[in-house]
């Protein structure tokens, strides 16, 4: 939806991808919960174990236990 940024490594050994976070909102780092200003081109971090995921500022994301 639109208050989820998913921006996984589309090539293999990549560790780190350029992704742009839309204009007109606030987005947050879901592993690090650092919050970025969107219309702007960021160098996120990749590593094997973490797909980078932002969330628009406001979101709500709803989680269950298994």
């Amino acid at each position: 939806g639109p208050d989820l940024l998913v921006a996984p490594v589309t090539h293999q050994g990549m560790r780190s991808r350029r992704v742009y976070l839309p204009a007109g909102a606030t987005w947050t780092d879901a592993w690090t919960d650092k919050q970025l200003d969107g219309g702007q081109w960021i160098d996120a971090d990749a590593p094997l174990d973490r797909i980078p995921l932002y969330l628009r500022d406001g979101a709500r994301l709803p989680i269950r236990n298994p």
